[in-house]
């Protein structure tokens, strides 16, 4: 069943119209990571409007080539402005604007750009592999075990999240708490709705994504549209490493990609904690370190090696679980809901064709980003020097328009603003919004498989403890609040001192 499913996504990617959603997603996703401040999650966001009148596979191509591109994308204006594109391209900066200073930038994009193949073809390859056994393995999840998973992955989103896992876990709950709203899927009766109609069917999921990451963005930009920005002024040097210098950091890359795909598999993380762990091995494994933070080639491989290889690694969960890795990942699975696909492990089985038709888009992305990569390095540097303010506006005119249109109805446009508040608000008091969004996702998932798992074991809570698979996950996810808690944090903090006293006396 697996084959089939492989070779008929292959063949549905390289359809036509797929491979132009491809070239689109990839041409988009490069423009979009180079106008610093952005990020591949608002994009996303805001180009899920336009997927709606596209069938689901042509639409998720473009929106895989999008997120892989902008990772990319974000490495230009580290580069050249000293401002990574994206977080993901936050350790580029280290050695890759040093190189574009001295009149090597057109070097360091070509580095950039030949990681990031690399990066996003081992990836890929690592995805398609392990599909076909999660596939095998997911046949075995019911109700009970569905219920678990998103218990998980709202606890592991929550506490991994940088800063405090308390607020990590606040956000999740309220995510969960606004997916309650509209009609209960088991009673029909309307829940939270105030008794406004627009909310009976429940809280737009492409309003609330548009609001939460393009609106707070929107205002950033504003914010800093008065600061000037060093700028290399021109790209006059070779472009594509020789070939020996690109042998000679081919370990240095295929192991940051192995780094990026481990890292992308633990929900919570993202491309900006992969990137810097891999810079940190890159600087580990090398010969000379005083050369690292000065314009060290490997400096910018290796981040942008592994940030291209979160990609793969980060839909591993989202695809075997329905636990996205990310929260580009969780747009995805927005996308999915939208062409009317539940999230959850049967996407490799009921839904295997759509699902193998992503992983392969994810492969084929690669092509039209290293060619649109060769052909637009140049003219990028003109894109970095877009004001800021006029992207905030143009922002906010295509979040406008793209909540509007998705039920012309001015009551969405009111509640993506009110969510862009929200978004607003939650990045002022260093609050995660990602766990929010997992929270929003798994939200019917956990209620529909909590009601379901209920019925099976007769109104009865035990039911979970019977499964061994459910009570193993959440086993974990109690662990994963335990860890949250300030009593576990302080009792972390005294062994730490302790051990660090032990080797003094030592």
């Amino acid at each position: 069943m697996e084959t089939s499913f492989v070779t008929t996504g292959l063949f549905n990617a390289l359809q036509p119209i797929n491979i132009l959603a491809i070239t689109a997603g990839t041409a988009i996703g490069i423009v979009v990571g180079s106008l610093p401040g952005l990020s591949a999650t608002m994009a996303l966001a805001l180009l899920l409007p336009l997927t709606f009148s596209m069938p689901a596979d042509t639409g998720l191509c473009m929106m895989a080539a999008l997120y892989l591109a902008a990772m990319y994308g974000g490495s230009i204006s580290a580069i050249i402005l000293r401002t990574p594109g994206t977080p993901a391209a936050a350790a580029t900066v280290m050695d890759g604007f040093p190189m574009g200073a001295r009149g090597e930038a057109g070097r360091a994009l070509g580095i950039s750009l030949s990681a990031s193949l690399v990066g996003g073809l081992v990836s890929g390859i690592a995805l398609l592999t392990a599909a076909p056994f999660l596939g095998q393995l997911v046949l075995l999840f019911g109700p009970v075990e569905l219920f678990a998973i998103a218990v998980l992955g709202i606890t592991m989103i929550g506490t991994l999240t940088k800063g405090s896992p308390i607020k990590g876990l606040l956000s999740g709950a309220l995510g969960l708490l606004l997916a309650m709203v509209g009609m209960d899927s088991t009673t029909g009766t309307a829940r939270f709705t105030a008794d406004n109609i627009n909310l009976f069917s429940g809280i737009p999921f492409t309003v609330a994504l548009i609001g939460l990451f393009s609106i707070p963005q929107a205002i950033a930009l504003a914010e800093q549209s008065t600061t000037g920005q060093q700028v290399t002024n021109q790209i006059s040097d070779r472009i594509l490493p020789r070939l020996r210098e690109f042998i000679g950091m081919l370990p240095n890359i295929l192991r940051s990609s192995v780094i990026g795909i481990v890292t992308g598999v633990i929900p919570g993380t993202g491309g900006d904690t992969a990137s810097w762990f891999a810079y940190n091995e890159a600087k580990r494994f090398a010969k000379d370190k005083s050369r690292f933070g000065k314009g060290d080639p490997a400096g910018v491989a290796a981040p942008e090696a592994a940030n291209n290889a979160v990609v793969g690694g980060a839909l591993i969960p989202t695809i075997a679980l329905g636990i996205p890795g990310s929260s580009s990942t969780a747009v995805l699975l927005g996308a999915l809901m939208v062409h009317g696909i539940l999230p959850g492990p049967t996407l490799l089985t009921e839904h295997g064709e759509i699902t193998y038709t992503l992983i392969w888009a994810v492969i084929l992305a690669n092509i039209p980003l290293f060619l649109i990569g060769l052909l637009m390095t140049r003219m990028c540097i003109y894109v970095t020097k877009v004001p800021k303010m006029v992207v905030a506006v143009v922002i906010v005119v295509l979040s406008i328009v793209g909540s509007l249109a998705i039920n012309n109805n001015m009551f969405d446009v009111w509640m993506m603003l009110g969510f862009g508040a929200v978004g607003y608000v939650f990045d002022r008091a260093g609050i995660p919004t990602a766990p929010l969004v997992i929270g929003l996702v798994l939200g019917s998932l956990l209620d529909s498989s909590l009601a379901q798992s209920l019925l099976i074991g007769f109104g009865s809570w035990s039911v979970f403890l019977k499964s061994p698979v459910a009570a193993v996950l959440l086993f974990i996810a109690l662990l994963s609040v335990l860890q949250a808690t300030p009593l576990f944090r302080m009792l972390g903090r005294k062994r730490v001192a302790k051990t660090q006293s032990s080797g003094v006396d030592a």
